[in-house]
């Protein structure tokens, strides 16, 4: 039997992958801000390596949409509107609480006891010095977890790709009083979840979105709504 010769080889991982992974880590974490240009030239050689990786993960950058391409030569991080934030939110609002009900008849109970443990240990450690950002990172394992166990592989992938959108802007909103709320909203999910309460579980996911887009939108520019207004 004649085998057919793929013309296309297997990619493996690379340096552009690397490079993608450090970049978009820069630009979550607020390092690279919203209309930072990206330099490919000044970027290699402060991350050691030839233009061409850097100019591919860019292209991917932009794909994903963190990044703006502003001709064949520049970019620069997205810098979003008003307006495009509230319709990110708004994306999000309508995918994640599909992913809350349908959650309710997938989730595991050791994956509910996970996190449940870890919001409890959250609730007792307020104070440390490390506990923004241990909620912050509560916050993104959380979310993944609930899109994880949805049961629809295209579901999980949208959410994840929204997320990305807002992750800087997450971290931008890390007050103390703003993430304790967002775990008191994150128990309240879990509880919907733990008594296979679907029409809980999106009403309680919904209020939970639209109260974290209040809080960036009052940290942005200053100003607030609410999804669906």
């Amino acid at each position: 039997m004649a085998v057919t010769k793929l013309k296309t080889p297997i990619q493996r991982p690379s340096l552009v992958d690397s490079v993608y992974e450090t970049l978009l880590e820069a630009i979550v974490s607020g390092q690279l801000a919203p209309g930072s240009e990206l330099n490919s030239v000044m970027l290699a050689e402060q991350l050691d390596v030839s233009r061409t990786p850097v100019t591919e993960a860019i292209k991917l950058l932009a794909h994903d949409g963190v990044v703006e391409q502003i001709n064949h030569r520049r970019a620069r991080v997205a810098r979003f509107s008003r307006e495009e934030l509230t319709e990110i939110y708004e994306v999000r609002n309508v995918l994640e609480t599909a992913a809350a009900e349908r959650a309710t008849r997938q989730i595991d109970t050791e994956v509910l006891d996970a996190l449940e443990s870890e919001a409890a240990q959250l609730e007792q450690s307020r104070g440390d010095v490390d506990w923004s950002a241990r909620a912050l990172d509560f916050d993104i394992r959380f979310h993944d977890a609930i899109a994880a166990t949805c049961g629809n592989k295209r579901l999980q992938k949208e959410i994840g790709h929204y997320r990305l959108l807002v992750r800087a802007f997450c971290r931008a909103t890390s007050d103390e009083a703003i993430l304790l709320t967002a775990l008191t909203e994150h128990k309240a999910i879990l509880d919907a979840l733990r008594t296979r309460r679907p029409t809980a579980a999106r009403a309680a996911m919904s209020k939970h979105i639209a109260n974290r887009l209040n809080a960036v939108l009052q940290a942005v520019y200053s100003e607030s709504t609410s999804v669906g207004s």
